[in-house]
């Protein structure tokens, strides 16, 4: 009986892309209006869902949600890395690309402690509260869908991150410049200036659209990004029902 190579790993071959140059920008736009949507949805679900483009934050809010980005970020990084491993078998072009992303954002957790600090949280404190759990489910989802499903829903939890934030971001920071001074936004500012001047929101598609290898997978991409937002959603909630008894204060 003849020998044949036993390897499942796919990254060796390089597959014609489902879709063309035109079509991967059509599908970007339709993504977009998608989540487009499902921000207004946000504003119109979501307690406190504009409290940072506000003239006054809720403080003891604004500094939980700092202490929730620093551990986001921590727990994205090995989620993402655990991606990451899986993506090497796909396509080493997207691995190439992912890795790039990750190198790029994988310490701006720093970003988030630097303002911590000048609320009042060091990065001891900040170690020692134990992060939300609807961001430890959030971690757990990402693990789930890399292992039993497909790298892509990992890559579309970035790709969501990273449009929403050039799209929302920008005003909050303007609006914190001003209701806390921008000598306490330090390092929100850089991280938005990172992911502007990279332009991480085309990165990410980039590698986004190299998975899509059907019409169902454009399907799958809005369910996960669905999902995503649900449980983004339930952290926001929990924040507000834990903080907005607080009344607002000025740093």
């Amino acid at each position: 009986m003849e020998n044949t190579n036993r390897l499942t790993d796919r990254a060796l071959l390089r597959p014609k892309p489902f879709l063309s140059s035109e079509e991967s920008k059509r599908t970007k736009e339709e993504i977009d209006s998608f989540l487009d949507a499902k921000m207004e949805e946000w504003n119109d679900t979501v307690p406190y869902a504009r409290h940072l483009e506000g003239s006054e934050v809720n403080l003891p809010y604004y500094k939980q949600t700092l202490v929730e980005h620093a551990w986001r970020i921590r727990l994205m990084r090995t989620a993402q890395a655990n991606a990451l491993h899986k993506i090497t078998r796909i396509n080493a072009e997207a691995a190439q690309l992912y890795a790039a992303y990750q190198d790029e954002e994988m310490l701006h957790d720093v970003l988030f402690l630097t303002d911590a600090e000048k609320v009042g949280l060091s990065a001891e404190q900040v170690f020692a509260t134990e992060p939300n759990f609807n961001t430890r489910l959030l971690a757990g989802y990402l693990y789930f869908v890399a292992e039993h499903e497909k790298p892509l829903g990992v890559i579309c939890y970035s790709y969501l991150v990273e449009y929403t934030t050039q799209t929302i971001t920008p005003k909050q920071i303007k609006a914190m410049s001003e209701s806390l001074g921008k000598d306490l936004i330090v390092g929100q500012a850089a991280h938005l200036n990172t992911d502007i001047v990279e332009d991480h929101t085309q990165d990410m598609w980039d590698i986004l659209s190299l998975f899509i290898e059907s019409e169902q997978d454009i399907v799958d991409i809005k369910r996960y990004m669905a999902e995503i937002q649900e449980l983004l959603k339930m952290f926001f909630v929990d924040l507000y029902e834990r903080f907005a008894s607080e009344a607002p204060q000025a740093a």
